[in-house]
């Protein structure tokens, strides 16, 4: 199963549900199972960076931000993550920072820093031949999380109840594919002294 865009997860979503009056709250559909999914996903295919711009110790974090996962000091080691309020006084040095709602706050800096973190899905709204990388690689996770709200706006608890448990296996498929890809080579190394 594959779907090569957003009509063709409308038409899939239809089916699925057995009824095609949910095509006027198609969109809305996809938005509310895009807020679910961004919730539940963190994926490599996620994982992106950017270049923090900071003027007097503030910088705007990515619009797209669900979850950093290191901000880096320029010699490339990870930063420490603490409270706003160890960061707003002279003594705070550039090692930690603080996030204040949508900014990022290092006490005094000016200069940059490199984010690396997972992002928010593109959304498949924005036209009727928009994908994304989810849609491609994972098309019956997308089906299963429209469903469950089509299910939901339709009012039937039978198809909810059972789209919410295809929805939860596919997501558990895309950690165990994910785990997989990232983790293969892994290796486990003591941190004590070993006898």
């Amino acid at each position: 199963m594959s779907f090569a865009d957003y009509l063709d997860l409308r038409l899939a979503v239809s089916e699925h549900v057995g009824n095609r009056a949910i095509t006027d709250v198609f969109p809305r559909l996809v938005k509310l199972a895009e807020v679910t999914l961004n919730k539940k996903l963190r994926t490599r295919k996620q994982m992106t960076t950017a270049t923090l711009t900071f003027a007097n110790g503030v910088a705007p974090l990515p619009s797209n931000l669900l979850e950093i996962i290191s901000l880096f000091r320029p010699n490339g080691e990870p930063m420490r993550a603490t409270s706003l309020a160890d960061v707003q006084f002279p003594r705070s040095s550039y090692g930690q920072y603080a996030i204040d709602g949508v900014n990022v706050i290092i006490y005094g800096l000016t200069g940059t820093r490199n984010l690396r973190y997972f992002a928010a899905l593109p959304t498949l709204t924005t036209s009727p031949t928009t994908s994304n990388w989810l849609l491609a690689d994972h098309p019956h996770v997308y089906l299963y999380a429209v469903g469950f709200e089509a299910a939901k706006f339709l009012r039937d608890p039978e198809l909810a109840t059972m789209t919410d448990q295809l929805f939860s296996n596919a997501l558990d498929e895309i950690k165990i594919d994910d785990d997989r890809t990232r983790w293969a080579n892994g290796v486990v190394r003591m941190q004590a002294a070993t006898p």
